[in-house]
């Protein structure tokens, strides 16, 4: 039997994640037991689990099926950053929160680590080893570099203020190009060239839209420089794969690092694989943890009782 949707001092939550008991356990420490919760860990109990709630935390995966007809949701609290399938969807007749202010730490993490490690050459150097070979060429540095953060958003800006803080030049690039600290610069689709010519580090951290869909492509990538680095950490519609094999193929470009595909997990028959100068993560630059995610929702499950605003409201005629 489904529940009746009243104004409940503590309405009932469903968590439809793999995680979904340990954000049970969170959440009831921080609202006790008076709080109703259901669960789903796997995809194929998320629809018979479900008994009407009117708030849902998950992912939007998970959770898609719920969402093809119109259940009594009020509010759904993503557990990733990407929204997409939920974007797609007809119905949009509830509040829809993303995820804000907590994957920047990991991100820069992960560009900048990968970034000194092209720099360093520690591929290289690991070869020189297994070969008993002394290697004394010489690394760069990141003096004077320019790296260009495609997504000016909370995770691009928390990127870019650690790349300044090793010394990098930071440009930023968004879909109106209008000014936005750290960013020395922002560029729009109409100077992308411009943007493009100058970074010696690109990095994609734009959301899965149709604007985005191959921006980087044949002819982005031939404006590149010849010894720039793309790395890729947010959606996989951005690059144009077999436009990026040609160019790693020609040296057109020094190297990608590429944690997002378009089909994931990456099919084992991909040219990407064995791509030269290509390295390949499985989507793991910055990982939903349970501690920090709950501790998002419990704040704007304050809002939702109190019947305040809800933060990181995504708006769906944009995607994010």
């Amino acid at each position: 039997m489904s529940l009746t949707i009243v104004e409940l001092m503590n309405p009932p939550i469903y968590i439809a994640n793999h995680f979904a008991e340990r954000y049970r356990e969170l959440i009831t420490a921080a609202l006790g037991v008076d709080v109703v919760i259901s669960t789903a860990t796997s995809e194929s109990d998320v629809v018979t689990n479900y008994q009407g709630e009117p708030i849902i935390l998950g992912r939007p995966d998970f959770i898609l099926p719920l969402l093809n007809t119109e259940p009594p949701v009020q509010w759904v609290q993503s557990t990733w950053a990407g929204v997409t399938p939920l974007i797609n969807l007809p119905f949009k007749s509830y509040v829809l929160t993303g995820v804000k202010d907590v994957f920047g730490e990991q991100m820069s993490e992960y560009v900048l680590g990968y970034a000194l490690a092209h720099e360093l050459r520690v591929l290289e150097r690991q070869r020189a080893q297994s070969e008993r070979r002394w290697d004394q060429s010489s690394s760069s540095r990141f003096a004077g570099r320019t790296m260009g953060i495609m997504g000016t958003g909370s995770i691009g800006s928390h990127v870019a203020k650690a790349a300044l803080g090793l010394g990098l030049r930071v440009l930023g690039y968004n879909s109106s190009g209008k000014p936005i600290d750290p960013f020395e610069r922002v560029y729009s689709i109409e100077s992308l060239s411009t943007f493009l010519r100058q970074c010696d580090y690109l990095v994609g951290i734009l959301p899965d839209l149709a604007a985005t869909t191959n921006l980087i492509d044949t002819q982005a990538l031939r404006t590149m420089k010849e010894s720039s680095l793309l790395i890729n950490v947010g959606r996989g519609n951005l690059i144009d794969e077999d436009a990026l094999c040609e160019a790693l193929a020609t040296n057109s470009i020094a190297g990608a690092v590429l944690d997002v595909f378009k089909q994931e997990p990456l099919p084992e028959d991909s040219p990407l694989w064995t791509a030269p100068n290509c390295t390949i993560t499985g989507h793991v630059a910055a990982v939903s943890h349970p501690e920090e995610i709950a501790e998002l929702f419990l704040a704007n499950y304050q809002r939702f009782q109190n019947s305040e605003p809800l933060k990181h409201v995504v708006e769906f005629e944009k995607g994010y």
